[in-house]
């Protein structure tokens, strides 16, 4: 590497140490400097306020950084990868079944109108179904295995976006797999049980 002598006092340094050097050795800050502070007890950074629009150091750096393509920039998995992520997600999830997406937003206790639609349930001997029943990554709040219906009942939390995202997907994996599925809002269970039973019934 080519070296470049100081024209104060002759030594030689690299490209890159020079300007340190002349700094630290030839001008007052410098000298005043303790490597071992940095930047504390009032040691200012000597490009402190300066901008591309007034420096030519930093515009320099900054058009060759612009230029520089960004390691990330237009960066995408390919289908194989997408896959791979999704098989190992799938797999997690299933292992650690507290960790579903769904159950995190789902309250673990009976809720009012569940109860209600439960007393319902006895009230009306109607059999055959099961509370909290599991399939794959997802908990049916009743079910009838059998027959293959899904009851849900819909809480306000329903209304939003990221959980009608969830639901969804829901309902198409439970219809892929065979599966009815049957939504009362939880309102409608509390003022008109009736008219749902009706309902349900029909798919009963």
């Amino acid at each position: 590497m080519d070296k470049i002598k100081c024209t104060i006092c002759g030594k030689e340094y690299s490209k890159m140490g020079i300007n340190t050097h002349i700094w630290r050795n030839h001008t007052i800050e410098g000298k005043k400097h303790d490597p071992n502070r940095g930047y504390k007890n009032g040691r200012v950074s000597w490009n402190k306020g300066l901008t591309k629009e007034v420096n030519k150091s930093i515009k320099k750096t900054s058009e060759a950084l612009s230029k520089k393509p960004s390691t990330f920039k237009g960066k995408h998995h390919t289908e194989e990868v997408k896959k791979k992520i999704s098989d190992a997600r799938i797999k997690y999830l299933k292992e650690n079944p507290d960790k579903v997406p769904y159950k995190l937003n789902h309250s673990s206790t009976q809720s009012y109108p569940e109860k209600l639609f439960e007393d319902e349930l006895n009230k009306r001997n109607i059999k055959g179904w099961i509370q909290k029943y599991r399939i794959s990554l997802y908990e049916y709040d009743f079910a009838w295995p059998d027959l293959k219906i899904d009851v849900e009942i819909d809480g306000g939390t329903h209304n939003q976006e990221k959980v009608k995202k969830i639901d969804k997907n829901r309902d198409i994996f439970s219809k892929q797999n065979g599966w009815r599925v049957v939504r009362f809002n939880a309102q409608d269970i509390k003022l008109n049980i009736d008219d749902c039973f009706n309902i349900l019934q029909k798919y009963l």
